[in-house]
């Protein structure tokens, strides 16, 4: 730290309590000071370094919280920590895509079988339950399927990123068939009111919740702020928000129920994953990928 006199004839001494080659660091510096009402001045020497001076008396004052603006901004803006997705990520999402155009084909050739498909309310509570799951893979029309499509195997990647295909893509269809069963359930026993539906944006939103709570529990025991901890969680709820709601057409209910079993999925993933060795996940990723398929010629054999 740095002193000179301002001139002379008593002017007061002036301390130099920063020194940066960064103009902005030292505009922050300034700013940090000028906030705690300590008056500096900001000067620039001739070799380009950038200087701040305040009067001897507020020195003590300027070095502290300049000290402590440094400790607590040192690990700002925060480094994203970056790993290797599980091997196979992309391959659930390939399949998803494959599928989903598969039965929109199926659709689109005119003869009305894939009616039989639709999420019916009073159908399901009367025992058949593979409509929950069949509706999944049935849209209305282009654009549905499509945004479906992005959404879906965008969010399942980055879900079987951290479990696998297999068992990401398991949990992302069951929560997602929960999702239209306790849809179901609502609408005929809690409203009393006929619902029928379609569309995979139950497991879409049921992928974000996977995604939130799995982003949550592995970064509880990080050293970030408590809000830096919950960000996943908001951000899957910023989700449902600005894309589960839609026009009236859309079933809000759905949406969120996919998302809140999707949640339930998502720590009973992370739960299962920190607590099998990689032998064993490996044989549980080749086997929740068969019973994932399973679950799909099941819903349709009927």
């Amino acid at each position: 730290m740095d002193s000179h006199r301002e001139g002379m004839g008593g002017l007061p001494l002036l301390i130099e309590v920063h020194r940066s080659s960064n103009q902005r660091a030292a505009a922050e510096a300034g700013l940090v000071l000028q906030a705690r009402q300590v008056a500096h001045r900001l000067g620039r020497t001739q070799d380009g370094m950038w200087m701040i001076h305040v009067e001897e008396a507020d020195a003590r004052v300027a070095t502290a919280e300049l000290s402590q603006y440094g400790a607590e901004n040192r690990n700002w803006p925060p480094v994203m920590q970056m790993h290797e997705a599980k091997t196979g990520a992309w391959m659930g999402s390939a399949w998803y895509f494959m599928v989903l155009l598969a039965f929109f084909a199926f659709q689109s050739d005119g003869g009305g079988q894939w009616r039989d498909g639709v999420a019916n309310a009073d159908a399901i509570l009367g025992g058949e339950w593979w409509l929950a799951f069949s509706a999944l893979f049935l849209h209305a029309d282009v654009m549905h399927l499509v945004s479906n499509l992005v959404f879906g195997a965008s969010f399942g990647f980055l879900v079987a990123a951290e479990l696998g295909s297999g068992p990401a893509w398991l949990g992302i269809l069951l929560a997602g068939g929960l999702g239209n069963l306790t849809n179901a359930f609502l609408f005929r026993v809690g409203l009393d009111q006929e619902h029928h539906s379609l569309g995979a944006s139950t497991s879409v939103f049921a992928a974000v919740g996977m995604l939130s709570v799995l982003s949550f529990a592995m970064g509880r025991k990080s050293a970030d702020s408590f809000l830096r901890k919950i960000a996943p969680l908001v951000f899957g709820v910023v989700m449902l928000g600005m894309y589960g709601l839609g026009d009236a057409r859309t079933d809000v209910s759905a949406h969120f129920l996919g998302f809140l079993w999707g949640c339930i999925f998502g720590g009973l993933g992370y739960l299962v994953k920190e607590r099998l060795d990689h032998g064993v996940a490996k044989t549980c990723a080749f086997a929740t990928g068969l019973l994932t398929l399973l679950v799909v010629v099941l819903t349709w054999a009927r």
